[in-house]
């Protein structure tokens, strides 16, 4: 008698009432958004959707630490820029969270050499920057926070390559790559706002940035490699 892993149907892997949630939370996003960007209540909404992102990864992945873990890092930075977009806090937060889905993702094997290496480079700027005042502080963090996205979705891509039938793996990928383009988003709302892009890409940069955002959440929500997998029997 051979068992077989099968990938459970769709339902299972989004139960309800959680895709209801996320597509009010979802639409909400892009309603609003478009008519009252800067209001307080669309930015309650945003950031509870991301605990609420939280909340189900800690209810549907309960033995996933590190999962929590990231997702938590990510709800309180996101508490930090909600104040302030360009929070260095906040930034260096959503570092963390990305070292901890790096670390995740691959099990500590292969990114322990960029780690250290990340880190050795890390102080270096730091000191040099105390020192010397010659790198915006914001910069070295957005650096290494670069970095560690692009190695998640390396590390993604290759868990996908490898578990082609993994829904889960599918959704680090896409989750990571949309979590970039966001980033590339607020990256261009920053620059505008300190007058090396033009002005006028501010707010589209902004609406934009959390319609990849919240997408992402939910993905990478769903990334577990710590979810069970069904099984069928073969006679």
């Amino acid at each position: 008698m051979l068992k077989k892993e099968t990938i459970p149907p769709l339902r299972e892997q989004f139960p309800a009432p959680w895709p209801a949630i996320w597509a009010w939370i979802y639409l909400t996003n892009i309603i609003l958004g478009l008519i009252d960007p800067g209001s307080t209540t669309l930015m309650i909404i945003r950031v509870g959707g991301i605990f609420l992102c939280l909340a189900y990864a800690i209810k549907r992945f309960p033995k996933d630490h590190l999962l929590h873990l990231a997702l938590l890092a990510t709800s309180i930075a996101d508490v930090f820029l909600a104040a302030n977009n360009t929070a260095e806090a906040g930034i260096f937060i959503f570092l963390i969270a990305q070292v901890l889905h790096l670390v995740r993702l691959d099990g500590g094997k292969r990114a322990r050499t960029p780690l250290i290496i990340f880190c050795i480079i890390g102080v270096l700027a730091l000191i040099g920057n105390l020192y010397f005042q010659n790198v915006q502080i914001i910069y070295v963090i957005c650096g290494f926070y670069l970095a560690t996205i692009l190695m998640n979705i390396y590390f993604s891509y290759q868990w996908h390559i490898h578990n082609s039938e993994d829904p889960r793996a599918f959704m680090a990928l896409a989750g990571f790559i949309l979590f970039l383009c966001c980033d590339i988003c607020t990256a261009i709302s920053y620059l505008s706002l300190n007058h090396m892009f033009a002005a006028f890409f501010y707010a589209p940069a902004n609406y934009l940035a959390w319609l990849f955002y919240y997408p992402s959440q939910i993905l990478v929500s769903n990334s577990s490699k710590c979810a069970k997998t069904h099984k069928s029997v073969l006679k």
